[in-house]
């Protein structure tokens, strides 16, 4: 059994109906004769015939119903401020997600004016370069400006990275938007995603732009759902590219040094050096092919890693990176296998 109690309004004389569970009511009578107009003395007589015992248990009762009330009325209070905040706080991340699509957009226009005037100076450069060769006039003053030109151009081509609204201390969870930066865990790298679509998303890494399926990405820097398992339209990895034979040797591969080296701003030696043991942990961890990036600048540098390129036993082929990719200022070597 459990003790229950019917409400009773006392300024009313009215029963409110409210049932509750697990606390004793006291009794009413008296106050309510008082309230009908009984005289105080009848009320009074009646008062000392009952035990001293009662009273004081109905003035317990009296003092747990009122806190109980004060208690209710308090969380009430409570949960009313509480979805005041998260209204405020929807709405001020909604604001701020207004402010950052619009600096995007503005910063998006800008990027687009500069690269077409950087595009417009290198077309300036090559009819001047072709104008010295006519003439047979010396071209190094003409490399330094080129070389210029070429790191003003990889800073424009950089995508533009969104800022997360971070409100009260919580990064807000959110669907990925463009200019976020996110994680391939495919390929243990990170980009800036520049296109989305219902299923697929286009993440650009350096001046390299690759396609993954939604699944595959996590937001960079947040809490998301880890890499699902090897699945149809995934990025392939090592592992999912090699033979049988190799199955035995994949459980064990080496961490992936990544698809990619940036070897620009070095000396040829220093290049050459890095170029040598990337390659090494390129074909031990079994990539299937990587890319270099050297820059065009004079092209010397483009030739020395070329040039190591065709005499590597672990690089079975290489190219030009595509337009999208770089053109002449990327190499991409295709790996042999084990």
């Amino acid at each position: 059994m459990v003790n229950a109690s019917v409400e009773f309004d006392l300024e009313t004389l009215r029963p409110s109906y409210h049932l509750t569970i697990g606390l004793p009511g006291r009794s009413n009578a008296l106050a309510i004769a008082q309230r009908l107009g009984m005289p105080d003395p009848i009320i009074t007589s009646a008062r000392s015939d009952l035990n001293p015992s009662d009273l004081r248990s109905d003035d317990l009762l009296d003092e747990i119903h009122r806190q109980r009330d004060l208690s209710r009325q308090a969380r009430s209070l409570a949960e009313k401020a509480r979805r005041e905040a998260e209204g405020l706080r929807t709405e001020l991340s909604s604001r701020l997600e207004k402010i950052e699509d619009e600096r995007l957009k503005v910063l998006e226009q800008a990027r687009r004016e500069a690269k077409e005037q950087v595009d417009g100076l290198q077309d300036e450069l090559r009819e001047t370069r072709r104008a010295l060769l006519r003439a047979r006039q010396p071209l190094e003053a003409l490399r330094d400006l080129e070389e210029q030109v070429e790191e003003i151009a990889e800073t424009v081509t950089a995508p533009i990275e969104r800022l997360n609204a971070d409100v009260g201390g919580t990064s807000l969870r959110r669907a990925l938007r463009l200019g976020d930066k996110v994680r391939l865990p495919a390929l243990n790298m990170q980009g800036v995603l520049t296109s989305i679509s219902e299923e697929e998303a286009e993440v650009q890494v350096g001046v390299l732009r690759i396609r993954s399926r939604l699944a595959e990405l996590v937001l960079a820097g947040g809490e998301g759902e880890k890499a699902a398992s090897t699945s149809e339209g995934r990025l392939p990895t090592a592992r999912d590219v090699a033979k049988p034979k190799r199955a035995a040797l994949a459980d064990f591969a080496p961490a992936s040094p990544g698809i990619e080296l940036d070897l620009r701003g070095q000396r040829a030696d220093e290049a050459l050096d890095a170029l040598e043991r990337y390659l090494d942990s390129a074909f031990l961890a079994g990539l299937p092919w990587v890319r270099i990036i050297h820059g065009k600048g004079t092209g010397k540098l483009r030739l020395a890693v070329r040039e190591a390129l065709s005499q590597h036993p672990h690089v079975k082929s290489f190219e030009s990176g595509s337009e999208k990719e770089g053109g002449d200022g990327v190499t991409v070597a295709k790996m042999t296998e084990h």
